[in-house]
This record gives structure tokens, sequence and C-alpha cells, in this order.
């Protein structure tokens, strides 16, 4: 029977229908299906064909895992890797390590000098935000922007990696960072995340505003939008962030929650339209609101989301009582919360006092809730972190902890998400539009294509017409100026660039076409009035031209052929 065997892996495939070979696949975990690539060309077809990705997550069948990850990367100046992730199963904790001298292009701040040169600041949808601390020059930052001055003499410089494939990209620094948050959010049509932002919110105490200080992956910068402060004289303490059902937080411990309020949570759409942010203040509930300078409230209470819900988690030192936990009704309107659950001292003292270590004596710190069941609650007592059913009141896995350590909950995505395209493909554009600014048209126009095949868009096409005008390449760039114009059919730069491009094809018909088209737009300007008057001159010369050749060519021999104008 062995000789009907094919005679490698590859041809046993071979037998199969790709419908069946593509079944299979999904029954694959993502991380190992994503070397699958190497494996056979037909399985690297079937993997890269659009329709996979978006049928892979559909049928994933488990549930998503989590696992516990440190926020501070260990240090390695000497590795030849940027980043790497030490991913390990639950109850373990997971930990990472970074080179800052790779990552950053500025110095970075001596490793020695610093508690925490490097710290994982939050997570979203696969991928994760965390800072590096570099070297900061107070007059060269102002001279860069003479609006602003601080003495700080670091800052932060930011970077969204991929833990799975340890791929990264930075995205720039902050010297005034106060509490950021991040969200990334998945393309609904291939099912992995398409596009990020980071958002950093920075009250004016004592008015009524504030600021947005926003990047933005589909186009790579940041930008600063207004925004509302309903807390006027409150002097807001920047406790980190956190981001739920598509919803940015920025959290006080000692009043409450702020947060953005979006249609449909889209602040994409809003940091676009250039429009004021307009925030909500959530209380904390009523008996729970402390003074702002009241101390150690870090240590004993913790807001975030987890198991569906926005929770509150207050441990009380004194009294009955050991912790309560309350969940927020609803984030859209009102803030109202409900008091879910109290636990009494005696139900935890057990595990307090089981061990003989200096634990024993410690009250627990609230870490977290779990990222899928709403009654399991982290918490942190001196060398250990454990998990607290509130339901049941049992007491649940039991991690060995350090007191540098400082954990938070990742989700690991279905499939590993990739850093967008269109951030790549704006960095392209951005460095196009430098080498344009230096008369360097030939780099700039290898950038705009490398921006084009990642990501094409209406800028970029019109960026690139452009730059082939400027080496008299007329025919490419009126191509690039119809795509544009596909993509946005009321880009009035385009029209004038695609009227000089066919101008000198000889196409003066459509030139004037194109600019009449973009008169319509902006009626009053100038330039393109005149190169109107120009094209509708040279039209009027080529007519009269036209008429002489025609009656010259009555008495032309027969086959002798005249050419019409535009041909």
């Amino acid at each position: 029977m062995s000789s009907y065997l094919p005679e490698s892996p590859e041809s046993v495939f071979d037998l199969l229908s790709d419908e069946l070979i593509t079944e299979i696949l999904t029954h694959i975990p993502s991380k190992p299906l994503c070397r699958f690539n190497s494996v056979s060309k037909r399985f690297n077809s079937i993997i890269s064909h659009p329709n996979f990705l978006p049928f892979y997550v559909s049928c994933a069948i488990s549930p998503s895992s989590w696992i516990i990850l440190d926020r501070f990367p260990q240090i390695a100046p000497d590795s030849t890797h940027p980043t790497q992730f030490q991913l390990v199963d639950l109850p373990e904790i997971s930990s990472s390590t970074i080179n800052p001298r790779i990552l950053a292009s500025d110095p970075v701040t001596d490793p020695t000098r610093s508690e925490h040169p490097s710290t994982i600041l939050h997570t979203s949808n696969g991928l994760i935000l965390f800072s590096v601390s570099i070297n900061r020059d107070p007059h060269k930052a102002h001279e860069k922007d003479p609006n602003s001055f601080s003495w700080r003499y670091s800052e932060e410089a930011l970077y969204v990696v991929n833990p799975i494939t340890s791929k990264w990209v930075g995205i720039g620094s902050i010297a005034d960072l106060t509490h950021v948050g991040f969200t990334a959010r998945v393309d609904r049509e291939t099912g992995v995340v398409g596009r990020f932002m980071v958002v950093d919110y920075l009250p004016v105490i004592g008015s009524d505003y504030g600021r947005l200080l926003c990047f933005v992956s589909d186009t790579g910068k940041w930008v600063k939008r207004s925004a509302n402060y309903m807390l006027r004289t409150h002097f807001w303490r920047a406790e980190g962030s956190f981001e739920f059902d598509g919803k940015l937080f920025w959290i006080d411990l000692s009043v409450g929650l702020i947060t953005w309020d979006v249609d449909n949570n889209d602040y994409f759409a809003s940091v676009e339209r250039d429009e004021m942010a307009v925030c909500r203040f959530i209380p904390l509930p009523k008996s729970r609101m402390k003074p702002y300078n009241t101390p150690g409230l870090q240590d004993k209470r913790w807001v975030g989301g987890g198991g569906g819900f926005v929770q509150f988690i207050e441990v009380f030192e004194e009294g009955h009582c050991v912790f309560k936990c309350w969940r927020l009704k609803s984030c859209e309107v009102g803030g109202e919360w409900s008091l879910m659950y109290k636990v009494s001292r005696e139900n935890v003292e057990r595990f307090l006092t089981c061990d003989t270590s200096e634990s024993g004596s410690k009250m627990p710190v609230p870490c977290f809730v779990h990222p899928f069941e709403s009654d399991v609650v982290y918490f942190q007592t001196g060398e250990f972190i454990f998990s607290y059913n509130l339901r049941t009141q049992k007491v649940g896995t039991v991690v060995a902890f350090t007191p540098y350590q400082y954990v938070l909950p990742f989700v690991l995505p279905k499939w590993p998400s990739p850093i967008p395209k269109r951030l790549y493909a704006a960095y392209a554009k951005e460095e196009g539009n430098e080498c344009f600014k230096s008369q360097n048209f030939t780099k700039a126009i290898e950038c705009y294509c490398k921006s084009i095949d990642l990501s094409p868009n209406t800028a970029t096409f019109a960026n690139r017409a452009m730059a082939y005008l400027k080496v008299s390449k007329y025919q490419e760039a009126e191509n690039d100026c119809t795509e544009s114009l596909k993509l946005d059919a009321n880009y009035f730069k385009v029209y004038c660039r695609r009227a000089l491009a066919r101008k000198e094809l000889g196409n003066l018909k459509g030139a004037l076409e194109d600019v009449e088209l973009g008169l319509k737009l902006k009626p009053e300007s100038v330039e393109v009035k005149k190169l109107q008057a120009e094209l509708e001159s040279m039209l009027e010369k080529v007519s009269i031209a036209g008429s002489e050749s025609e009656s010259g060519a009555e008495g032309a021999p027969r086959g002798m052929d005249v050419k019409a104008e535009g041909n």
C-alpha cells in the first residue's frame, strides 16, 4: 500500500481542494499559522488571499486568550533586537526586553539613573503602546516650536509594537506626557487593525478649557485639538487612562473619569473635521469623592474596564468591609454607579495570613479585573498576585511577584495585529515631501511610489503628480491626477496640475476643461484665471491655423493627411 502514498507532505495536500485546506487552516492557532507561508507556495497563496483573514477570524471558535504582562520592560543595551517579548501562559507573568538605544534616534537617558526608563502604557486590539525616556534640549525644542517652552531635560519617545511579531514603529516624542490614551480599531473587512490613535488630554486648571494632543496613524502626524474642562479649579490628577468599548477614559482616582464623547466613538472623523472635543465628567460614587491631595489612592483604588463593564474597586484598611466593587450602569448617559459587592475582612483574612512572609500583614492592592470574567479581580499583596472571585468568594490563581513589577492584562488577538500600512505610507509620503522641498524630485517620486504601494490616497497621487511635472514627465503626471480625482472629485489643486500636464501634452481642450472645473471650486483664483486666458488664446491660435490649413488642403493631392490638433 505504501506505493500509493504520496512522496511528500506537500503532495498530500495536492489531493485536497482549496476549500478543504482553508477549513483545516482555520483550526490552527494564528502564531504557527503565520509560519505556514514558507511551507509551500500553495499555502502562501491561500493564506495571502484577501478573503482568508476575515474568514479565519470569523471562524475562530475558541475564546480569546490573555496573559499578564509586566509594564516595565527590562533594559538590554547590548541586545541586537529593539524589542523582544517573552509571552508565557497564565499564571506566570510575561515580560519584555528592549534596547532603547536602538529604538530611539535621540540619546536615551541613562538607564542606571532612571528607575523605569521604559514603560508599557497601554494595549489595544493586540498592539502595545510604550514609551522610552530620551534626553531633551529645552532651547532646541523652543526653536522648533516658538509658541511653547518647557525646562524639561527629558521627554518620552513613544512606540507602537506588535509583541507577537516584534514589529514596531516610532510615533514621535512628547515632553509633557500626562495621561495618554490609546485605541486601535479593527477593519471590518479584513478583521485586523487598520488604524490607531494616541490621545493625550491636558486640562487647563482654573479655566473651562483643555487640549487634546492626538497622533493619528492615517497621517503619521500629531495634531492639537481644543477641548473643554468641566472641573475648573480642581487640580486634575493624571493617574492613567483606559479604553472600553471603543471609548477613551482618563482617570483621577480622587473624583472620577473624563471621557471624550463622539458619535459612534469615531475619534478619527472628529480629528479630521478639526472640531472642538466635547468631554464629559463621570464622578465616582458620591460617598467616595476625595480631595485632590489625598495620599495613597493608587494603592487602594482601581478604575478600568474588565468583564464587559467599567468597574471601580476600593480597598479599606479599617472596618468590617475590606473592599467594595461598583459598576458603571452606562457609559453614555448619567454616569451612575451600582454597588455590586462588599467583601468582609474575614473572607480574605485566610489568604492574607496564610503565608509566613511579610505579605501576610499587608493589605491587597487592586491590579485589574479579569478581561472576560466580570466577578474576578486580581490583587497584589507583597510577593504575590492572586485572583479573587467576588461572587464565589474564593481565592483563585496565585502568582509569584516582585515589588518592582506593575502588571496589566493583555488580550492576545485572534490574528497577530499588524502595524497599519497607512502609517508607513504616511511616513513615506512625509519623506517625499521633505525631498520635494529640497528639490530632490527623483527621490521624492521614489518615496511617493512607496507610499502609494502601501496605501494609495488622493493626496499622495497629487504630490507625485507635482513631482512628475517638475521632471517633465507629463503623461505620468496626468495619470496620477486622474487617479487622485477618482478618490476626491473636488480636489482643486489636482485639476490645476492636470491642466498643466495636458497643456504640455498638447491636449489644450482637456486642459481648459480642467481649468473650468477648478474655477467652479474656487472662482476667485487669480492664477487659474490667468491659465484659463492663456489656454483660450492658444486654442484660438490653433483654430486660426487649422482654418488656414483646411483652405490650403483643398487643392492638395489625394493621400495627403492633414492632422488635427491634439493627435
